[in-house]
């Protein structure tokens, strides 16, 4: 986070490897070994979990991520209240 001075948080939307590489594969119409080269050229999960302040878990339902995303929303307005 050093390197980053000027962000007061960071937000990590997450997802296991195994569902960004399905994810991919049906989203782009994409194989598995370019999907798996696509998920290689990224930061690693733990690179980007090691940055983040706040983490969304996106590996069910939309449904489910709405109500990550409702409490969290809640939460950085009252920060921004204080």
């Amino acid at each position: 986070r050093q390197a980053y001075p000027w962000l007061d948080r960071v937000l990590l939307v997450d997802a296991p490897e195994a569902v960004q590489h399905a994810r991919l594969m049906q989203r782009d119409g994409i194989d598995a070994a370019l999907a798996d080269r696509m998920i290689a050229a990224q930061a690693s999960r733990a690179q980007r979990l090691a940055l983040a302040d706040d983490v969304v878990v996106n590996d069910g339902r939309p449904e489910d991520l709405q109500v990550q995303v409702e409490q969290l929303h809640a939460r950085y307005i009252a920060a921004a209240a204080e």
